[in-house]
Order: C-alpha cells, then structure tokens, then sequence
C-alpha cells in the first residue's frame, strides 16, 4: 500500500480550460476491493477551480484503492474525498459512494454523500440546476 503522498500523486490534473467561468464536471464509476466496502458507484461532481482530473489517469488510484482495507463504508467514501478535494482544490466537490450489493439481510442499499466548497465561493443558481439523488 501506497504512502498518502503516493496514493494521491495518482491524480494527475491538467489546467482547466474555462477557469473564469463555473461550470460542472460529474464522473462516475464502479469500485472494486474488500467484500465489506466494495463493489460501489462513485459519483464525483465538481466546479473545477485552476484544475480539471486527467480522467485517463485514473484506473492506476482505483486500483492502488482496491488494495486498502477499510474500517467501513465511510471510512473508504471520507478518504476518496479527501483525496480528490486535495488534489483538484476545487470550488465546489460533491462525491457519493453507493453500494452496490447489499450488506446484510437488513440493508440493502448503503450510501454515504459528501461536500464541500471554497470558502466565499457560491454560485447557488448553478447547484440548484444539478439533478438531485
């Protein structure tokens, strides 16, 4: 397993190409690892600052993602924000991580949303316009 620096030195970033003006960028995609946290959609939306994700970059972080044994569902949905919230800083980040297969008889759907925003940043018309889940 990777050292956090390492781990997150897998996002590569390129500069965005309309840095004056808010716009959204949403990116799914399916997790795999340890039984009890994975297989899950994540679902990555963001309001790309001075940064946008190299999106061809991204099965070697899954991967190394794959191989760390999480505590919890949370526990692996927190560092997957973490990570991308580092690396992209953007103005606005939204990530949600749903499971995809159940966890036992009693839940059989298990998701866990977070956000975040710049401070000062706000551009409400913008979010409002955004599908909910």
């Amino acid at each position: 397993m990777l050292e956090i620096y390492q781990r997150r030195n897998l996002i590569v970033t390129e500069p965005n190409p309309g840095p004056r003006i808010d716009y959204v960028v949403t990116l799914q995609s399916n997790l795999t690892g340890t039984n009890d946290v994975f297989p899950a959609r994540l679902t990555l939306r963001y309001v790309p600052d001075r940064l946008i994700l190299k999106t061809n970059s991204l099965a070697e972080y899954y991967a190394e993602i794959a191989r760390i044994e999480f505590e919890n569902f949370e526990a692996a949905a927190v560092l997957l924000m973490d990570d991308f919230n580092n690396e992209l800083v953007p103005r606005w980040i939204n990530l949600r991580l749903d499971k995809q297969t159940a966890d036992n008889d009693q839940v059989f759907h298990h998701e866990t949303a977070l956000e975040d925003r710049q401070p000062k940043w706000g551009n409400q018309r913008l979010l409002d316009r955004l599908e909910r889940y």
